[in-house]
């Protein structure tokens, strides 16, 4: 039976980890994912308390969890009813079942002014585009993008620019991603990702709205200028940067992995991942000055995009910003991820980057609590 630890026995930050429910069963097995552990270890160095739990859960009526937290005596993942959170931490999705408790949970957190350590929803691309091309100081790193209404706004697009990017306002990890691309000699080529790479052509106009109605149903979706990214042969490069703050609520960088394509891919999202300096220096060949100059543009770039961003959606203590570099050497802002999961950071980094960067997430959810 479940023990229930009162309120005034705690002096730390109260952090709530919300993951699925098969995570939950992993540790309780003992075999908790590797991206866990990690927040747990830096759990120890924050100082702060932590526990994991699934929407099944949440008691909405006593306001009380069934967490899942580690218990240094038995060295063993352990049960254990917490109260609510000072501050809650959003991992997981949830099955369409649980959604209605989920979202009075967080109308129960919201009436407690419990903080959020991240945004509680994913962004919708086209207000995302739309809010940050109204920020003078920064519409300049978007490339032209408008939302899809009718067949000729992609037809007047195709024929100015010859590629464009396809990318649901909704949806993550690529999988509503297509890249067209007017072909010299007529007709056009598509290519997509789904679980494997798909390259089609069509004669005419008409067979590629055919498809593209087909691909996206009832969803609406962006059309965006393709933007000329450095490569290498066949394969597009891009970065994942990952943006936190810490804890003095200041804008840092945790880390910003590089990502490879597959050959001929128009995503990065199933990629090769580098760090950064390692990229540039050893693969791209660049100066240590050339490698300065791109940190120092690249710095300022990502902060002024977190700043924008929260000017529209609110504070955050993290974003996944994902950053073109063209064959120019400018920069573009190609989308955010509000809830980043960081799979380009673990395949790049070394332990100890990785490590501080949740050890500042957590130093950062104590400071929006003690203040």
């Amino acid at each position: 039976m479940s023990s229930v630890t009162p309120l005034s026995s705690f002096r730390k930050t109260i952090i709530g980890v919300l993951v699925r429910e098969s995570i939950i069963i992993s540790f309780h097995r003992q075999t908790p994912p590797v991206r866990m552990a990690v927040i747990e270890n830096a759990n120890n160095q924050a100082q702060t308390t932590l526990y994991f739990f699934s929407a099944k859960d949440i008691d909405l009526n006593k306001k009380k969890i069934t967490g899942t937290y580690f218990n240094k005596k038995s060295v063993l993942w352990e049960k254990k009813t917490f109260p609510y959170p000072d501050v809650f931490y959003k991992k997981g999705y949830v099955t369409p079942s649980l959604r209605g408790t989920l979202s009075k949970f967080e109308e129960q957190l919201k009436k407690m002014k419990v903080k959020n350590l991240n945004y509680l929803t994913g962004f919708n691309k086209w207000q995302v585009y739309e809010e940050l091309g109204k920020d003078k100081d920064f519409r300049n790193y978007i490339p032209h993008t408008i939302l899809y209404q009718k067949q000729d706004d992609l037809k007047r697009m195709l024929d100015n620019t010859g590629k464009v990017y396809l990318k649901a306002c909704r949806g993550g990890r690529g999988r509503q991603v297509i890249r067209v691309i007017h072909l010299p000699e007529g007709g056009y080529e598509y290519s997509c990702y789904i679980h494997r790479l798909h390259v089609k052509k069509v004669k005419t106009f008409k067979n590629l709205m055919d498809q593209i109605s087909n691909f996206y149903g009832n969803r609406k979706f962006v059309i965006q200028e393709a933007i000329d990214l450095i490569t290498i042969d066949k394969s597009i490069i891009d970065m994942r940067a990952e943006v936190q703050k810490d804890g003095e609520g200041k804008i840092t960088l945790a880390a910003v992995p590089v990502r490879v394509s597959q050959s001929n891919s128009p995503i990065t999202t199933h990629a090769s991942s580098y760090p950064f300096e390692y990229f540039f220096k050893t693969i791209m060949k660049y100066s240590d000055a050339e490698i300065e100059d791109l940190k120092e543009r690249l710095s300022k770039f990502l902060v002024a995009a977190f700043q924008s961003i929260e000017k529209s959606f609110g504070p955050t203590g993290e974003i996944g910003i994902d950053v073109g570099l063209d064959k120019q050497g400018r920069l573009w802002f190609i989308e955010c991820n509000s809830r980043s999961m960081k799979v380009s950071l673990f395949n790049a980094y070394d332990k100890t980057t990785i490590n501080n960067s949740f050890v500042n997430l957590l130093e950062y959810a104590k400071f929006i609590h003690q203040h």
